[in-house]
């Protein structure tokens, strides 16, 4: 155990991560959700926390029981939006859009419209979603009743249906805002001690580490596309080296006309695992992750008063024996390809206009903090919350591949805000799903692991981030504990990857 809780670099320097009196950008006229706080119903609840009601409310970011969840036999939700309205969209936000593992997103669906509330009218039928958010935009219909059916309601065998938002708009959903924060950047090797010779980065673009880190400073006109539903959309692009690595994509923020360093402190967004694959397996040398939602952080990215920098952290492993570059025939020589496991691209992803108002401030405690104590205790952070209430996002996952090592296993997790526990979750995840992603995967990991592999992470997968509700934290000290139920002793280079950051609203 830690004797003394360690002072959180972020902490350090809070003033350089807290995004303080933001002010927002001008939203323009956008649809109207219909079915917000309108009565809903619906098949069975998992808990009575997690009713209809939720999936009308609003909000994704008030942590995993701000959904509607049913584990019934029949899964439906239904809203009576009070009388007839002309309906053209609906937009539904699935398990990944609140944080939970994209695995929990629902597969097979449908929704129908009806005037009575007895005789229905399908408007739109959904094969294969992957995707945490979902937009369907219709022929504009009159209609008081829409329902939405829930045939398959995960990738895996999990039979509960988790949806925490269920829009019904008047207008047609707008088209995307895309900003492309990163275009392919190259990973070199995370064991080399040179910088690379073969590669120079786009002007504006920042690296790091020896080529396995880059950032980027958004522009004016960039912050102007971020949206209330802002979402990170990573895509990996094959090269030399076929397995699975660790990553995360975060955010900084600077004073206007100050550029970060490598050790600045960041927020991380998200935690993801390349695939097994190479840039010799056709269509699937390409994954493009499912949208990662990132509206808590709408106002950190689109401050007018700050520079907000964002990039992605990771690094491969080629040219060790074995890669695809070194075993093609012929042989990969030019370095510019062999010196590189893959590359990654990032782009920042909107439908919806940004609307001022609410608390921006994100305190970060760790960010892609190595742990290796059974119990990690942050530092402490002394900040009000200017509604008075307050999210805490969690990513923790276990690594090290040494026989015995972390990564081959999951475990519980406590959560401990200002030393008393706010809740307890499992790192335990299906890889099944993800194997598809992986031609030149090891079957084990993805076949039947949560018996014979179970383990926190997946190749080709996000990490999940977990979300937890901290009610009113006006006028408090923060301070954050998880306790990591396996015990040590642990293999040499076994680590828990852990980031812990606070949303303040």
């Amino acid at each position: 155990m830690h004797s003394q809780p360690r002072p959180s670099q972020a902490c350090r320097t809070a003033a350089a991560v807290g995004l303080l009196l933001c002010t927002g950008l001008a939203g323009t006229a956008s649809a109207t959700n219909l079915a917000l706080n309108k009565t809903a119903t619906g098949s069975t609840a998992c808990n009575s926390n997690e009713g209809p009601a939720k999936a009308v409310n609003g909000s994704v970011g008030g942590g995993n029981s701000d959904k509607f969840c049913s584990s019934a036999s029949s899964k439906w939700l239904q809203v009576d939006l009070g009388s007839a309205q002309t309906i053209a969209s609906f937009v539904v936000k699935h398990a990944g859009a609140g944080g939970e593992a994209a695995a929990y997103n629902t597969k097979n669906f449908n929704i129908q419209t009806s005037a009575n509330g007895s005789s229905w009218s399908t408007a739109a039928t959904v094969s294969n979603n992957t995707a945490s958010v979902t937009t369907h935009n219709i022929a504009a219909t009159s209609a008081r009743y829409a329902r939405l059916n829930i045939t398959t309601p995960t990738q895996t065998s999990d039979a509960a249906a988790r949806i925490y938002e269920f829009e019904v708009n008047d207008t047609a959903a707008a088209g995307e805002q895309v900003v492309q924060v990163l275009d392919q950047v190259p990973q070199f090797g995370i064991y080399r001690s040179t910088e690379p010779t073969t590669y120079t980065p786009p002007a504006g673009v920042l690296m790091w580490k020896r080529g396995t880190e880059y950032a980027r400073k958004l522009s004016d006109a960039e912050k102007a596309k971020i949206g209330d539903d802002v979402a990170l959309r990573i895509t990996y692009h094959a090269q030399c080296d076929p397995y699975d690595r660790f990553a995360s994509a975060f955010f900084i923020s600077m004073p206007k006309g100050v550029a970060p360093t490598v050790d600045t402190p960041r927020v991380t967004f998200t935690d993801f695992i390349s695939p097994f694959s190479d840039m010799y397996q056709g269509a699937k040398a390409t994954r493009v992750y499912p949208d990662a939602p990132m509206d808590p952080y709408a106002a950190a990215l689109a401050n007018p008063d700050r520079d907000i920098w964002v990039g992605i952290s990771g690094g491969s492993n080629p040219q060790y024996g074995g890669d695809a570059c070194e075993t093609h025939v012929p042989k990969v020589t030019d370095p510019a390809i062999a010196e590189v496991g893959f590359k990654y691209s990032l782009a920042l992803v909107s439908t919806k206009p940004f609307t001022a108002g609410g608390d921006p401030d994100v305190i970060s405690f760790l960010s892609r903090s190595d742990e290796k104590d059974d119990n990690i205790t942050t530092g402490t952070a002394s900040h009000s919350a200017n509604l008075g209430i307050a999210t805490l996002a969690v990513s923790i996952a276990g690594y090290g591949a040494s026989s015995g090592g972390q990564e081959y296993t999951n475990t519980s997790i406590s959560v401990k805000f200002n030393g008393a526990q706010i809740a307890t979750f499992s790192t335990k995840i299906d890889c099944a799903s993800y194997e598809q992603y992986s031609p030149r995967g090891n079957p084990g990991i993805f076949r039947n692991n949560n018996t014979t592999n179970p383990r926190s992470w997946c190749p080709g997968a996000l990490v999940p981030m977990r979300y937890f509700d901290l009610g009113n934290i006006t006028g408090k000290t923060l301070q954050f504990a998880l306790g990591v139920g396996n015990a040590s002793p642990w293999t040499s280079d076994s680590v828990y990857r852990t980031s812990i950051s606070v949303l303040e609203h």
